[in-house]
């Protein structure tokens, strides 16, 4: 038996191993879709934003608070896109060896391999050696990693530069008027 299946092949089939992938991968689809979310939340607040300020820039009285906003609100917004924007990388499939980090499960994966591949693929880590979960522990982990790796850090600076632009373009008025 494959050294690295040793963890999983204890784990009878069926039972809380099964209950515990499922209910994590699960959870994790949800917090993508959350992510998703907030993220054409935050697109959809830049840019009526955005065209806001942008309107306002050409008011002398407002135009510094206004371009300040709207740079700190395009940041925002180019970070949530790129939240919401899918990393895909193809992966080069030559020969009978699968690379490491393929991932039967993963589409941008599986479609570079022939149908019958796939099935044969999917057919082989179904046997009852603990392969099953070292699939589905493996997604899981692809799942989370880019998550943490890729959604929640852009969507979490589209959040600090948007609320920092209403910070920075609120301060930029009052220094205005204080000078006026």
């Amino acid at each position: 038996m494959d050294p690295n299946l040793q963890q999983f092949s204890e784990i009878p089939e069926r039972n809380t191993g099964d209950n515990v992938l499922r209910t994590a991968q699960q959870h994790h689809v949800q917090m993508s879709m959350m992510a998703d979310t907030k993220a054409n939340i935050i697109i959809t607040v830049s840019s009526i934003v955005l065209t806001m300020a942008l309107g306002r820039s050409r008011d002398e009285l407002h135009a510094p608070s206004a371009l300040v906003l709207a740079v700190f609100t395009m940041l925002a917004l180019i970070l949530a896109i790129l939240a919401v924007l899918p990393k895909f990388k193809a992966l080069k499939v030559d020969g009978p060896q699968l690379p490491a980090e393929f991932n039967i499960l993963f589409f941008g994966h599986f479609a570079q391999i022939p149908r019958e591949r796939f099935l044969d693929e999917v057919a082989l880590r179904m046997k009852s050696d603990g392969s099953a979960y070292q699939l589905m522990a493996n997604d899981l982990y692809s799942l989370g990693y880019y998550l943490a790796h890729y959604k929640y850090p852009y969507l979490r600076w589209a959040y600090v530069f948007l609320l920092s632009g209403f910070v920075a373009a609120g301060l930029t008025e009052m220094v205005m008027v204080l000078i006026r």
